[in-house]
C-alpha cells in the first residue's frame, strides 16, 4: 500500500484517537487527538489492505474486552502477546485509566488495562481491555512484515491480512468482545476535497440515518441551523470546539456507529508533518459496543476473501450519501441525485446496510438446542411414517436447507467454526458441497419423500 509521503523527521502518528475518558468503552473526544502520553511517531496513511486507485483503507483502532483479569491470570493472555509479537521485557506498568487500576504499556499505542472493582462485570468477573490505537495497528503490521516475511514486499499484503485474521480470531476464541473498531477510507487522489465536504454539510446536501451531527467550523454554520441545547435533529450540524486545524464533521454517536470526516492533511500539517499528497481527506467509520461486536465477523469474512478494502469502503457507502444541489427538504432529500464526485469515488462499491437493525443472529448452540427440543420428535414421526433411516432424512433436510443459507447464516456458522479452530467456509456453494457428501444422498429422492418434504418448495423453484 502506498502511504502518503511524509518527512522522516515527522513526529505525530495519524489515526490515534484519544479514547481515554469516560469508562472502559470510551466516551472521549470524537476528533483524533494526540495521545495523552504525548506519543509521537512517523505519520503514515492506511497501509494494511489492498488499495484501489481511488481510495485506501485500513484497520486503525481496535479494542477488545476480556472477562479475565490479567493481574490474576497472566498466562491466559500468553497467546495474545505472542500473536501481537511483543516482549514483556519491553513492557512497562503504570497507573490505569477509565476505572482500571493498572495499565501495561506494550508499545506505542498498545496496552492492556486491568485491575479495579468498578470494572468488573455485573456477575462480578474481572475484566481486561486490549487497546490498539492507530500507531499500534501500524506497528503490528510492521512486525508482521519484518519478522514473518523478512522484507519480502511481494507477499506483504497477504502477510498483513493473515496477521489480522489470526489476531481477530484469537480474540474471539478468548471470548473477547470487541467494543470499538475504526475502519477509515482515505481519499488521497483529490477527487473530493475537505472544502467540498464542508459545503455539502453546510447546505445539508446529504442523507444519513445517523442522528447526531457535529462540525468544528461553528462560525460557518447558518444560524437557522443551530439547534437549541439538547436537540438532535437529523441533518443539523452543531458547533463544537476543536484543538486541531482543518475541517471535521462527525455523524452519529458513540452508542452505535459514528462517521468522522476530516482534513487529514491539515491535521498532519499542524503536527509538523510534511505530506506530499495535495489532498488527504479521511472518512472514518467507527463501530462501538454491540455494533463493533457485530462488525468483527463481517470484517473477518472480508479478510478471508481478500476483500477487506471493498468491505471497509462499503461501510462508508452505507453510512452517508452526498447529493447534488436539489432544494429538497429533509423528508424528500433521499430522492435527489447522488453527487457525481461521490458516485465516482465509490464507483462499484456496494452499500453495507447497518446490521444493528437486523434481527438477532442466533448461535449454533441455540440451533442445536432447538433441533433437540423442537425438531427431534417431528423428524422421528416423519422418518417412521416414510420408513426412512433418520440419518438419511436429516441429510436430505440439511442438503435442501444449505441451498437457502443467507450471508447472515454463513457468518453464524463461521463464528462457531473459528471458536473451535476450524477453517471458515467461504460461500453457500461450499456448504452445499459439504452437505452433498452426507450419508444417504447418493441416490435419487423417492417421489413420496420429495412430495411430502419439499413438494411446495420445489414447485416454487421451478
Amino acid at each position: 500500500m502506498n502511504d502518503p509521503k511524509v518527512d522522516d523527521r515527522s513526529l505525530a502518528r495519524p489515526g490515534d484517537d484519544a479514547e481515554t475518558k469516560g469508562g472502559p468503552e470510551g466516551n472521549g473526544l470524537d476528533r483524533p487527538e494526540l495521545a495523552e502520553d504525548g506519543e509521537r511517531s512517523e505519520a503514515r496513511g492506511c497501509s494494511n489492505t489492498p488499495q484501489t486507485e481511488r481510495f485506501n483503507t485500513c484497520i486503525d483502532y481496535l479494542k477488545f474486552r476480556f472477562e479475565v483479569g490479567y493481574g490474576e491470570k497472566p498466562d491466559f493472555f500468553a497467546d495474545l502477546l505472542t500473536t501481537l509479537k511483543v516482549d514483556l521485557e519491553d513492557a512497562s506498568e503504570g497507573p490505569g485509566i477509565n476505572g482500571y487500576m493498572k495499565k501495561l504499556d506494550l508499545g506505542v499505542g498498545l496496552s492492556l488495562w486491568y485491575g479495579g472493582s468498578i470494572t468488573k462485570t455485573s456477575e462480578g468477573r474481572l475484566t481486561t481491555v486490549l487497546e490498539m490505537k492507530g500507531s499500534a495497528c501500524r506497528d503490528y503490521e510492521e512486525r508482521l512484515f519484518v519478522l514473518d516475511m523478512l522484507g519480502d514486499n511481494t507477499k506483504r499484503k497477504e502477510t498483513l491480512r493473515q496477521g489480522w485474521i489470526a489476531l481477530l480470531n484469537l480474540c474471539l476464541e478468548m471470548r473477547g468482545k470487541c467494543t470499538r473498531v475504526d475502519l477509515p477510507t482515505d481519499d488521497l487522489s483529490g477527487t473530493i476535497t475537505a472544502e467540498e465536504i464542508k459545503e455539502k454539510v453546510k447546505k445539508r446536501e446529504y442523507t444519513t440515518a445517523m442522528r447526531r451531527k457535529e462540525t468544528t467550523d461553528a462560525l460557518d454554520v447558518p444560524s437557522a441551523y443551530v439547534p437549541k441545547e439538547g436537540d438532535e435533529l437529523t441533518g443539523i450540524a452543531t458547533e463544537r470546539d476543536s484543538k486541531l486545524s482543518g475541517y471535521t464533521a462527525t455523524f452519529g454517536s458513540r452508542d452505535h456507529i459514528q462517521l468522522c470526516i476530516y482534513d487529514k492533511k491539515a491535521e498532519q500539517s499542524l503536527k509538523g508533518n510534511f505530506v506530499s499528497a495535495k489532498s488527504w481527506v479521511r472518512f472514518e467509520t467507527r463501530f462501538y459496543h454491540e455494533s463493533a461486536e457485530a462488525e468483527i465477523p463481517y470484517l473477518l469474512l472480508a479478510l478471508d476473501k481478500g476483500e477487506e478494502s471493498e468491505h471497509i469502503a462499503s461501510c462508508l457507502a452505507g453510512s452517508i450519501e452526498f447529493k447534488e444541489p436539489n432544494g429538497l427538504d429533509e423528508h424528500h432529500r433521499s430522492e435527489g441525485k447522488t453527487w457525481g464526485k461521490w458516485a465516482e469515488f465509490l464507483k462499484g462499491v456496494e452499500r453495507f446496510k447497518p446490521f444493528a437493525s437486523e434481527e438477532p443472529v442466533y448461535s449454533i448452540e441455540t440451533n442445536a438446542r432447538w433441533l433437540n427440543k423442537e425438531a427431534a420428535k417431528a423428524m422421528a414421526r416423519v422418518a417412521t411414517a416414510l420408513g426412512m433411516n433418520v440419518v438419511e432424512l436429516f441429510s436430505l433436510i440439511a442438503y435442501e436447507g444449505a441451498k437457502r443459507l443467507t450471508k447472515k447464516d454463513l457468518l453464524m456458522v463461521n463464528q462457531w467454526r473459528r471458536r473451535k479452530g476450524r477453517a471458515p467456509l467461504r460461500s453457500r456453494e461450499e456448504v452445499v458441497g459439504l452437505c452433498s457428501d452426507l450419508p444417504g444422498l447418493d441416490g435419487e429422492i423417492p417421489p413420496e419423500v420429495s412430495e411430502l418434504l419439499f413438494g411446495r418448495h420445489q414447485e416454487d423453484e421451478k
